[in-house]
């Protein structure tokens, strides 16, 4: 099996909890679905439940990141609902997770490193269309959450663009 450096979990995790000199980079650390409540010994056990699927080819982790408008800071539980939704809204409720709020840019941001080995079945799962689901997802939150809209758009097609420039209508439009 060839996996890069980049991929494994515990190189992810170390990243994320890295103040990096910042005194506030790292704000509120939350693991779910594991048996341990320290992260070296979360890591450790998800680096177990991985290795216990030796048909996966993919990598084995995935990387969730939500960021919020500038100037946005909701308190600790609304953001533990945006990272629950998310996670399940990505089929990853059940799946093993270390999350860790930032706090260093201007933009409050939550890293969430997700084991995409289920902890039972052991199958791996990546997600389809991943971002549609998030863009889809992130509306309804700010409407919920009272949160600052944003555009959500991927960008747009070549025969969308062609309609406002050419007067001409594509049969996309």
């Amino acid at each position: 099996m060839k996996t890069s450096e980049k991929s494994r979990f515990g190189k992810l995790v170390a990243y994320l909890l890295d103040p990096q000199g910042k005194k506030t980079r790292v704000g509120e650390v939350t693991i779910t679905n594991c048996i341990s409540t320290d992260t070296t010994w979360a890591v450790r056990e998800i680096a177990a439940t991985q290795r216990l699927n030796a048909r996966a080819k993919s990598d084995r982790t995935y990387h969730l990141l939500v960021s919020l408008r500038a100037g946005e800071n909701p308190d600790a539980h609304t953001l533990r609902v945006i990272e629950e939704r998310f996670c399940k809204e990505l089929g990853y409720a059940e799946h093993q997770r270390i999350s860790v709020i930032h706090h260093d840019t201007d933009n409050v941001h939550i890293h969430v490193a997700i084991n995409k080995i289920h902890p039972k079945t052991l199958t791996l799962h990546a997600p389809i269309r991943d971002y549609k689901k998030q863009s889809k997802l992130c509306a309804i939150l700010e409407h919920e959450l009272g949160l600052a809209q944003d555009n959500h758009q991927r960008s747009q097609t070549r025969a969308n663009d062609v309609t406002p420039k050419s007067g001409q209508e594509s049969f996309q439009a």
